[in-house]
């Protein structure tokens, strides 16, 4: 889940509705992220995890989903005007596009793909293609998605980076990995073809650094990624970058050595 949608789900409706102006001042308005100098080792209140921060937030992405899934099985559209996803859906269709010109058979591993979403929006945007999807995702995280997503196979280790797929995907998700450049490594290696990296924060001028997000009373740790490691680690694993997407602004960071935005990238083999 990304923290423009955390954001979004403490902003009024009526508010985050009237247009996108508004919501950069709402956001700059709130303090939900500040640099962390210890990283990694930073302490969270209360002893928490990270894992206890995502997993608060089942209920709203499984409302989330199951609204995605009305909009899809009545046909509505799947971009709204001013919409925050809209990039991500869009560029995600290309990536499918892609990946399904010479075969109508794909298999795709969403590492961190929440309840499954992207699913969903796989078999509307490309339905004559078969699917085989995966989603990797944290225990709890996959307990709902199996209900919501039956048709995607789940895991909860890094063991399905041992098998290789059409598409490895990963979306909002690097930004929470500790161990991001030795999962990126290996999923690189996964990749039959493509491997996509969407919506993440990431920085040009700076190494990469930690900050702490918070709201709802409740804090995790989060990257800030440099851009020039993440296309270095993609590479490292045999792969060639074939497109860079901007995907929008980021929510500002309280003192950090330099603001992100949010990119995307598409590696081919």
């Amino acid at each position: 889940m990304s923290t423009t949608r955390v954001l979004k789900s403490i902003v009024p409706p009526v508010l985050w509705n009237i247009g996108s102006r508004l919501k950069r001042r709402v956001a700059r308005s709130t303090t939900l992220l500040e640099y962390a100098p210890e990283g990694w080792n930073t302490q969270l209140p209360g002893n928490s995890t990270s894992d206890n921060f995502w997993g608060a937030f089942i209920a709203q992405e499984r409302s989330f989903c199951e609204a995605l899934i009305e909009r899809i099985e009545a046909g509505e559209p799947l971009l709204y005007p001013d919409g925050d996803e809209n990039s991500k859906y869009s560029v995600f269709g290309y990536v499918l596009a892609m990946a399904s010109r010479q075969q109508q058979n794909i298999s795709v591993l969403d590492y961190g793909g929440n309840v499954g979403e992207y699913y969903w929006l796989a078999r509307a945007l490309v339905p004559d293609v078969q699917l085989d999807y995966h989603c990797k995702e944290l225990a709890k995280v996959a307990e709902a998605g199996r209900l919501l997503s039956p048709d995607v196979t789940w895991h909860t280790s890094d063991a399905c980076l041992d098998t290789r797929y059409d598409v490895v995907m990963f979306s909002s998700s690097i930004q929470c990995l500790p161990d991001w450049q030795d999962i990126v490594h290996r999923a690189a290696q996964a990749a039959r073809t493509y491997l996509f990296l969407s919506d993440v924060p990431t920085v040009r001028d700076v190494p990469t650094f930690v900050a702490t997000h918070r709201t709802g009373g409740r804090t995790c740790l989060q990257m800030l990624v440099n851009r020039a490691d993440i296309i270095r680690t993609a590479e490292s694993g045999g792969l060639r970058l074939v497109r860079e997407f901007p995907m929008g602004g980021h929510p500002p960071v309280v003192n950090a050595p330099e603001q992100p935005a949010c990119l995307g990238w598409l590696f081919r083999r």
